[in-house]
């Protein structure tokens, strides 16, 4: 996925972070264990959140152990490993969607980092059809969202227009928020609950689009490369910023809603964490801190507005 998802570690206590840490560290282990080595590399903060909310909804035992880690054998790590299926589920999710991602990138990327993705995608397509055979629902789910988000960036331009209609966020945002929409029903065979975790993964999908597509707003206006905000910058970057800011709010404040509905078992003070102070952090870092940052080393040359561009003559 896109990593967007952590936690806002300063308000987390310490034993809520290892304990945070160990379901990463435990996820990383099944990727090694089912996958093969290369397998971790798929590893995400996003697929560590899936792997925690199931284990939390199903109320699976948890065990914690501690060992080396595998990529630094110097270090300890603390390792959870569920009784149920949660971390095969959150494992095979990682792989597919590094499969899915690769292939993004082989149709729109620049002419190296398509050889790279091709190259890495033929690395990881053994452990993709492994994915595959445990989890077809996931995989096909995977492939519609994929092909239905290359489908509607190709039919818009650069400038986010399609057919003389700028391509909204919502629209654009729609395939990624279904995929997590499935993944998250089937977290449970409960109906009223399988409505909440509907409702919920809707709206963190469209929170990580949104989050990415607001993260990524200046480079790709550079490359010329579909974006749904495009059509949004205003001639002060940072009221484009507070736009892009805006809808996040909006799409945050209807996830709570739902998140509030679910039954945890486990997790929640981690949960808590994620989805009412860290998703807030990231969107300070982002959409301001990160820019605010550039500014002390690059110039206003960096980013031509439209404005100028068009008193320019350009």
């Amino acid at each position: 996925m896109f990593g967007y998802l952590q936690p806002l570690r300063e308000e987390l206590r310490i034993k809520e972070y290892e304990l945070y840490k160990s379901v990463y560290c435990g996820l990383c282990r099944e990727l090694g264990r089912r996958y093969g080595i290369l397998s971790r590399l798929t590893l995400s903060y996003d697929c560590t959140v899936l792997a925690m909310l199931a284990v939390a909804v199903k109320g699976e035992d948890c065990v914690v152990t501690k060992g080396r880690c595998t990529c630094n054998p110097l270090k300890k790590c603390l390792y959870c490993s569920a009784g149920g299926e949660s971390f095969a589920l959150a494992g095979a999710v990682s792989v597919i969607m590094a499969y899915y991602k690769l292939t993004d990138t082989i149709e729109d990327g620049g002419f190296f980092k398509r050889m790279g993705a091709r190259v890495l995608r033929g690395f990881l397509a053994r452990n993709y059809r492994r994915a595959e055979r445990a989890y077809p629902e996931i995989a096909e789910k995977t492939k519609d969202m994929i092909l239905a988000q290359i489908q509607l960036e190709r039919s818009a331009d650069a400038s986010g227009m399609d057919t003389g209609t700028p391509v909204s966020v919502d629209r654009a945002a729609e395939p990624t928020a279904k995929l997590l929409s499935a993944l998250c029903e089937m977290l449970t065979d409960d109906d009223a609950q399988k409505r909440v975790l509907s409702v919920f993964g809707y709206f963190v999908g469209r929170w990580v689009y949104i989050m990415d597509a607001a993260d990524d707003l200046e480079k790709d206006l550079r490359r010329g490369s579909f974006n749904p905000f495009a059509a949004c910058v205003k001639d002060d970057w940072h009221q484009t910023m507070l736009y892009c800011n805006e809808v996040l709010n909006v799409t945050v404040s209807e996830m709570i809603a739902a998140y509030d509905l679910i039954e945890l078992h486990s997790y929640r003070s981690v949960l808590d964490n994620i989805i009412y102070d860290g998703l807030g952090a990231q969107q300070r870092k982002c959409l301001f801190e990160k820019r605010n940052k550039k500014k002390a080393t690059k110039s206003k040359e960096y980013y031509r507005y439209p404005s100028e561009l068009h008193d320019s003559g350009k």
